[in-house]
């Protein structure tokens, strides 16, 4: 592994260390009401803003991550959850089994609109939960989501009615993939159960069947009832992070099924790196069309960490060849990437680059960790099994 990964590697977890955690495990927890904070401005300080759910279970994640890479103490870790899966399951719950938006700093309820992207992150949640303490309470919870779903949000022709508050049912391709995240993660720690693996069947299928468009290649992101690409001109939308991040669960849903994957996942990652990166700029775009060329020229910080997720891992099963064009995007991406970090106070991040690479903003979302510690800890556990540029 050249000097340069290990620099990265070192520095990765220094950061974590030194600045998120303590951080975030002093001013990003609710000692008083309980639950994640939503944000904290850039002199470290807790906002009293409303706080979704989704973000509750994405700081699950982001503490047993951060335990798992020895960036915080376990204890401090396993506490964190218990709290945020407390709070998300007492301050969120609806009667119909379904996780409301948002709440009040207060716990009292802000949106209790059911977006299908919150019930994906709900379930996301409760599966890590579950994987530090398997009990029944957190499985039936699971499992009247689930319920919910299938009862109340199926799509004849497969997946689930997204639900906005202004603009009513639509249907979209990302709250799918991160229940199809979710349904990866209680596979992983549920294994007997028949309940997620159909989930998972269900979405992979979507996405190979609807949601990749077989004359460009890309997955798109808008849909009609029927998955028919919504499109403007005769163009749809797609996104290449979204692009790295199917290619990157599909890997892990492979290694959990058998299901051959490899031509798929790595068309994603190489249309993506392709079409939906500025080598000169060395970021990955925000938006596309699907005739390749950039909707947006601006950078949200997530798609780097999803471009070094996906290179990382696919990068480990392609020959030693090939292995170096893998190796350079992580780099690049994860170079990139500690851009966003440089704010006033250490821990915290900027979420957009604008097309002028200029940041601006003075609040880091508590919703961005879960982006960036999993994309660091596939760099620090894979990055030195590939050959370098």
């Amino acid at each position: 592994m050249s000097a340069k990964s290990n620099q990265f590697i070192e520095k990765s977890k220094k950061w974590l260390t030194e600045g998120v955690y303590p951080l975030w495990s002093s001013k990003g927890i609710d000692t008083k009401q309980g639950g994640f904070v939503e944000s904290l401005t850039f002199e470290g300080e807790p906002m009293d803003v409303p706080r979704r759910a989704m973000v509750q279970a994405r700081q699950i994640y982001s503490f047993l991550t951060g335990a798992n890479l020895g960036c915080v103490s376990k204890e401090v870790a396993v506490a964190a959850v218990h709290q945020g899966t407390r709070y998300m399951v007492e301050r969120f719950s609806s009667p119909s089994g379904a996780f409301i938006y948002s709440v009040n700093p207060d716990g009292t309820p802000k949106s209790k609109n059911p977006d299908l992207y919150t019930q994906a992150f709900a379930l996301f949640g409760l599966a890590q939960a579950y994987a530090i303490e398997p009990n029944k309470e957190i499985k039936d919870r699971a499992k009247a989501l689930l319920h919910y779903l299938q009862k109340d949000r199926k799509v004849a022709g497969g997946g689930y009615t997204e639900i906005d508050e202004k603009n009513g049912v639509s249907y979209k391709s990302n709250p799918h993939m991160h229940l199809f995240e979710s349904a990866i993660a209680w596979m992983t720690v549920d294994r007997s159960d028949q309940d997620w693996k159909d989930l998972g069947h269900e979405l992979i299928t979507l996405a190979t069947t609807k949601f990749i468009d077989k004359t460009s290649g890309v997955l798109g992101e808008y849909f009609d009832e029927n998955w028919n690409h919504l499109r403007e001109n005769g163009k749809f939308i797609y996104e290449p992070g979204h692009q790295y991040e199917w290619a990157w669960l599909m890997f892990l849903y492979e290694g959990l099924t058998g299901q051959n994957l490899k031509s798929v996942r790595h068309q994603l990652f190489l249309l993506a790196e392709k079409h939906g990166t500025s080598p000169t700029r060395k970021i990955a775009f925000d938006e596309m069309w699907s005739d390749y060329t950039p909707k947006t020229q601006s950078s949200r910080f997530w798609p780097q960490c999803e471009r070094i997720k996906a290179a990382v891992r696919l990068g480990t099963e392609v020959s030693k060849e090939e292995q170096p064009q893998y190796a350079k995007a992580a780099d690049e991406a994860l170079e990139t990437l500690f851009k966003f970090f440089a704010t006033p106070k250490k821990g915290l991040w900027y979420d957009m680059l604008s097309e002028k690479d200029e940041f601006n903003g003075n609040t880091a979302k508590a919703s961005s960790l879960y982006h960036i510690v999993n994309a660091m800890e596939e760099y620090v556990n894979l990055r030195g099994k590939l050959t370098d540029p």
